[in-house]
């Protein structure tokens, strides 16, 4: 089974890798103390790097569009310049030229940190893992050791083997593997619909009688008559299959950006837009939503490659060196 890797119908599709030993070309910058928190130090941080560092002018700068990839209080603060420099009379002045990206790093962060609010709960407010905002590779590898034992139960239940030892001497096909992996996505990773106990309103008229009442009652499937299809049934057994969704997601997206192919982690943006609105993470919910606008809608398909191009940033020319913003 130590050949699987290497089987095509085993890995994920490629939608937009990194060029094979493509490095990403980089500059250093000066340090800087200017106080970064606020719209009034971005704007004093942009002339500090274009202007006294790297020797721009404003007329020449006025000239590009710049990306910009930044955590999402950064790309605040860049936003609330462009709007109070709105009347201003150049394009740099205005800070038009900067068209903004999200950091992945940070949407990676606050998508962990986003997942364990939803799901640890707490107990006579006790907090697990330290603080609102624990570590990231810590909370990272809490994560995956809980994914890894959530699939590997599932796997134990659908193989039909008394051991994974047993299932490998039997070397089944990555056809077999697949198979078997879509049907635990199914079983144990894809969240239950909910039943509809609401009475249908043409039930509801005065003039049916006691007999069509009763008739019509005996006909009513009630929730506890399929308890596989109402999560209300078994809450313990729903929240496990959505737990085992959003850490496949998180697995999926870190996988991507390790491969270094921002066209699988675009696939996912408007799922991971959902996450953070139903996790409370309106801010970065916004930030997905106002990237995929201009890529769509907004910049030139030339430029927007162009941004998905830098999302991931590769210095040694190596998969495995990738770094996220």
């Amino acid at each position: 089974m130590c050949e699987f890797p290497r089987y095509p119908l085993l890995q994920h599709t490629p939608i937009r890798p990194i060029p094979v030993g493509y490095k990403t070309r980089q500059y250093a910058l000066r340090a800087s103390t200017i106080e970064e928190a606020t719209t009034r130090g971005n704007i004093l941080l942009h002339d500090e790097i274009y202007i006294n560092q790297l020797k721009q002018t404003p007329e020449r700068l006025s000239k590009y569009a710049i990306p910009s990839f930044n955590d999402q209080l950064t790309n605040a603060r860049i936003r609330s310049a462009q709007q109070l420099r709105v009347k201003d009379k150049t394009p740099w002045e205005r800070r038009e030229i900067f068209q903004l990206g999200f950091g992945l790093f940070h949407l990676c962060l606050n998508l962990v940190w986003g997942i364990l609010h939803v799901h640890r709960g707490s107990v006579n407010d006790k907090k697990r893992l330290g603080n609102n905002q624990p570590d990231y590779h810590a909370l990272l590898a809490a994560f995956t050791q809980v994914l890894h034992g959530l699939l590997l139960n599932a796997w134990t239940e659908e193989y039909g083997f008394a051991s994974l030892e047993l299932f490998a001497e039997s070397n089944p096909s990555p056809e077999t593997l697949r198979k078997i992996a879509s049907h635990i996505l199914a079983k144990y990773a894809t969240p239950l619909r909910a039943v509809d106990t609401q009475p249908d309103a043409n039930d509801n008229s005065s003039d049916t009688s006691d007999s069509e009442s009763d008739s019509d009652d005996s006909t009513i499937t009630t929730p506890k008559a399929l308890p596989p299809l109402d999560p209300k049934d078994d809450i313990a057994h729903h929240n496990i299959r959505l737990l085992t969704r959003d850490l496949l997601m998180v697995k999926v997206l870190v996988r991507a950006i390790s491969d270094g192919d921002f066209g699988r982690v675009e696939v996912l943006l408007p799922h991971l837009a959902l996450m953070f609105r139903g996790a409370g993470c309106n801010k970065y919910c916004t930030e997905i939503l106002h990237f995929l606008h201009n890529l769509k809608h907004v910049w030139p398909p030339e430029f927007a490659d162009i941004m998905r191009d830098n999302m991931i940033v590769c210095i040694l020319g190596l998969v495995q060196d990738i770094v996220r913003l």
